[in-house]
């Protein structure tokens, strides 16, 4: 009689231990003041985050969220799984028809200014993570520029970069929030998959992985600045972290600013963790597609770090599809000449889109044809002779001029509309259709 009760206690507790609490929100149905179940959801992500306990799961209908008392970010505290595009009722599941936004208005950007649209603020060891299935994004929150960078059919402007301010819609004087779409810290395995990421001011995905893997797949990332993803490793310990980037379709990444001086990369190998990078599909980035010119300072820990980049289609990367540090600044490396570097430690397979054809419905064609005609003109006007500068030169003070600039165009908004349509556009490569 003992024993049995003994081992219905232990089989108790191992089910429970298996079966994780299930919370679910609902932006059309939920209230905050619910207990979070399928029939009484919550409203909000974050009241769901709050109440949720380590490993639980958090299901998402359909609707556009951000944080409680409407502060434009979300702040996940406790490792959660986020599993969002279920339908009102949450009897059906399609990521794209039931879509699952995270998508402040500008309104909120006050209270964004420090947090990342997710914010990973997970302190807890062996961390168990999931964000699958979400929208992300910052099109509704930038500043654009009312006319600068403008090309003729677009409803606004370039991106514009704090201080400066523009306009989203009939909102004036908005300043841009220069935080990740995903960004913070974590110790333990996380996952992000199935998800879209647009129109970021600050990078897509920029993480610190402590120990463990980051596994980011099946997802689109495109009208980013910086870079699609930056992840470094954050232990002093060698080949404990590890990221996995693949399945992943990521276009148009954008430079730091406007008079495209630097960055605008899709993927990005950071020091302090080893990277996996296959099967995607990375083009128009304004320099390069990878980038690996960051070294670390320890030699020993440098030649630990283990990088590759296997099966990926590159094209039409305005610089290179490969950066590594030399020849001054960088040396720009073309997909051809993977085999011959020596910090890939597997590079095959790698190849350039031979049929454009198969993006041709797909990507938004007048934001295409404007990316590929974009350049950036300075021109000065400066005359010595002129009347002002005379008397300047004759008084001692220093002769001024005036640098004009023209931007064809700069981190324009994308429609989501075009965005979600790469799910599937080339078998095999990039991102897949949602199973």
């Amino acid at each position: 009689m003992k024993k049995t009760t003994l081992l219905a206690i232990a089989l108790l507790c191992a089910m429970n231990a298996i079966a994780q609490p299930t919370y679910y929100v609902s932006n059309a149905k939920g209230s905050n003041k619910n207990n979070g179940s399928k029939t009484a959801p919550f409203k909000n992500i974050q009241k769901a985050m709050n109440v949720a306990e380590d490993g639980d799961v958090i299901m998402v209908a359909q609707g556009v969220y951000y944080g409680l008392l409407n502060a434009g970010y979300l702040e996940m505290k406790k490792p959660v799984k986020l599993i969002g595009g279920y339908s009102d009722d949450f009897s059906t599941r399609d990521v794209i028809k039931y879509a699952a936004k995270i998508q402040p208005p500008a309104s909120s950007n006050g209270t964004a200014r420090n947090y990342s649209l997710l914010t990973i603020a997970v302190t807890s060891k062996n961390a168990e993570i999931l964000v699958d299935g979400f929208i992300f994004d910052r099109g509704e929150s930038n500043g654009y520029h009312p006319n600068k960078g403008k090309p003729e059919e677009f409803e606004m402007g370039m991106l514009m970069h704090p201080p400066a301010t523009g306009i989203n819609g009939a909102e004036q004087n908005v300043t841009s929030v220069k935080m990740p779409l995903i960004g913070g810290r974590y110790d333990g395995n996380m996952t992000i998959q199935n998800c879209t990421f647009t129109n970021s001011a600050w990078y897509a995905i920029q993480l610190a992985v402590e120990t463990g893997k980051l596994t980011i797949k099946n997802n689109v990332f495109v009208a980013n600045a910086m870079s699609a993803c930056e992840v470094r490793g954050a232990s002093a310990k060698t080949n404990v972290s590890k990221i996995e980037f693949c399945y992943n379709t990521a276009l148009f990444t954008w430079s730091r600013t406007s008079a495209f001086e630097d960055m605008g990369y899709g993927f990005r190998y950071m020091t302090g963790i080893d990277a996996d990078v296959h099967h995607n599909i990375i083009g128009l980035s304004c320099l390069s597609g990878l980038d690996r010119t960051y070294v670390d300072s320890d030699k020993s820990k440098e030649a630990a770090r283990v990088t590759t980049a296997e099966y990926n289609i590159f094209f039409m990367n305005k610089q290179a599809d490969l950066t590594l540090p030399g020849s001054g600044k960088f040396l720009r490396i073309r997909w051809d000449m993977f085999d011959d570097v020596e910090q890939l430690a597997k590079s095959s397979g790698n190849i350039e889109l031979e049929n454009p054809t198969q993006l041709k419905n797909v990507i938004n064609k007048l934001y295409l044809q404007e990316f590929l005609n974009t350049s950036y003109k300075e021109s000065a006007d400066f005359d010595p002779n002129s009347p002002a500068n005379v008397f300047r030169s004759a008084m001692g003070i220093n002769q001024v001029g005036k640098i004009s600039t023209t931007v064809g165009m700069y981190a324009n908004k994308y429609p989501l509309d075009d965005a979600v349509k790469l799910f599937g556009a080339i078998n095999g490569y990039g991102v897949q259709k949602i199973k």
